[in-house]
Formats: structure tokens, C-alpha cells, sequence
């Protein structure tokens, strides 16, 4: 891998604690997508929990700053390499958790709202450092496999009532918003609004959800089936909910009726989604 050579040095260092199990590199220097504003994403497997003590002095090391024990959302350090000073994110993750993880979304076909599939494109995108037994690499074989008919029928059965089908759809709360003159509840809805979308985009094309980042140029770059006029759409969506436009309403509309199109030349169209 063509990785900093300090980089390097630190994931020796932490291949040699007890409990470490393997370690991957992710996100765009795994994908090799990566620009001068990218971060390493590393991901440290476990079966053992590592102790801050421990973690900190390798981090110290190498680290020009650090975060011990971010816990936003999974458990991470944050800092800056010493040499470049490069962002660098530590996750830690217990061996158990993603082959459990994956097992619900790959095997038992299990949905969620928004975002179903990135752990999946997280972890088989993921370029193997250290394999102290060769378990993820035959995780990573284990989940490369075909895109589960059922989970993209599953994603479109979670996702599409919540675009302006049901009564909790985000097109309604947008549309209370809009009466209440409440704008940061409309820019929550519509962020909601988009996760579920994706989630839609995705399972049809039947491509791993890759995040929340660069998620158009993505679609674009690879062709991926889409919506007539979606990136219109979306941007007057964004455009409107900042001018506090009420056709903000409209141009979600015209998204779903778009969506529906597509939904429908690739037979996932159902009578219960008829508006």
C-alpha cells in the first residue's frame, strides 16, 4: 500500500497489542479517491477491548494531537499526524460487532431507514493492514457477494412511505415546518428526507451505500441508474429550504414522481405506494 511511511510505523505498533485481531484502511485512500483534504480512516478489529493507557502511548508517538476516546459515534481517537500532519481517525471495533452486523443486513435482508448498506461498502472497500489470523480476510470474502434481491426490496419497503407516502413522511413534517416559519426543523427534514432517497438509489442500483459524502459524483461517475432531473431536484430542494422558498414542497414532489418512474421500469414499483 502506498501509505505514509509514519503511518505505517503506528499501525505496527498497534498490531503488536494483545486483542488486536486486524487492521483496515478505509474511506477515499482505501478507494484511492482521496484529495488533499482527506483524512486516513483506519479501523482497528478486536477481540479484546484496548485500554486508553495503551492507545495513547502509541498515539503520543505519532500524533501531533490527539482525542483519546471520541464517542460521537463509535469509539475513536481523532488527531493529526505528527510528520505531515494529516487528519487520521482511529476506529476501534470488536470482530463480533461487523460480521453480526453485516450478517442482519446481507443474510437476514434487514433495512434501515437511511443509510443501510455503509457499514457493508465500509468494510469490503476496506484495504486489509494486518490480519494477525486472517479472519477479516475471510470476512471480507464472506460479504462480497451479490446485492440480496430481497434487502433492495426491504430497503424500498422502509425508505419510500417515509418520502410523502404515510403520515410521518418527511414531506409533511416539511410542510408543518413551513407553516410554523420553523426553518431549522425544515433543513433536518429535508437531510432525513435525502438518507432515505439514497438509501432508494442505491439498493436499485444495487451498489453498497458509500456514505454521505461525494454522493452525486459517485452516482454520476459510475453511471448508476437515476431519476429524470434528479440533480435539478436536489439542488433546488437545497436552494429553496435556504431561501425559505415554500415550492420547496413542489420540487419534492417532482423527485418522488421521478423516483416512482424509475421504481416502476425496474419492477420494484408496488399498488400500495400509489400517492
Amino acid at each position: 500500500m502506498n501509505i505514509n511511511t509514519q503511518l505505517r510505523d503506528m499501525i505496527s505498533a498497534f498490531s503488536k497489542l494483545e486483542g488486536v485481531e486486524g487492521i483496515l484502511l478505509a474511506g477515499s485512500h482505501a478507494m484511492k479517491t482521496n484529495d488533499k483534504d482527506s483524512d486516513y480512516d483506519i479501523y482497528i478489529y478486536t477481540i479484546k477491548e484496548i485500554s486508553i493507557e495503551n492507545r495513547k502511548t502509541i498515539t503520543d508517538v505519532f500524533c501531533s494531537y490527539i482525542e483519546l476516546n471520541n464517542t460521537f459515534w463509535e469509539k475513536e481517537d481523532d488527531g493529526f499526524l505528527k510528520r505531515d500532519n494529516v487528519p487520521i481517525e482511529i476506529i476501534y471495533r470488536n470482530l463480533n460487532f461487523i460480521d453480526d452486523l453485516l450478517n442482519r443486513t446481507l443474510i437476514k435482508c434487514e433495512a434501515d431507514v437511511g443509510y443501510t448498506t455503509c457499514f457493508w461498502s465500509n468494510f469490503i472497500n476496506s484495504s486489509i493492514l494486518y490480519d494477525k489470523n486472517g479472519n477479516l480476510n475471510k470476512l471480507q470474502k464472506k460479504y462480497k457477494v451479490s446485492y440480496p434481491h430481497e434487502l433492495k426490496e426491504n430497503i424500498v419497503k422502509k425508505n419510500y412511505p417515509l418520502l410523502r407516502l404515510q403520515v410521518p413522511a418527511y414531506y409533511y413534517q416539511i410542510e408543518k415546518a413551513l407553516k410554523r416559519d420553523d426553518y431549522i426543523s425544515v433543513n433536518h427534514r429535508v437531510a432525513a428526507l435525502f438518507a432515505s432517497y439514497f438509501d432508494i438509489i442505491f439498493a436499485i442500483n444495487e451498489a453498497p451505500h458509500p456514505g454521505e459524502k461525494k454522493i452525486l459524483k459517485i452516482i454520476k461517475d459510475n453511471k448508476f441508474k437515476a431519476p429524470n432531473n434528479m440533480e435539478l431536484s436536489i439542488n433546488n430542494i437545497l436552494k429553496f429550504s435556504v431561501s425559505k422558498n415554500s415550492y420547496i414542497l413542489n420540487e419534492i414532489d417532482l423527485l418522488v414522481k421521478n423516483l416512482d418512474a424509475l421504481l416502476k421500469k425496474e419492477g420494484l414499483w408496488q399498488e400500495w405506494m400509489k400517492y
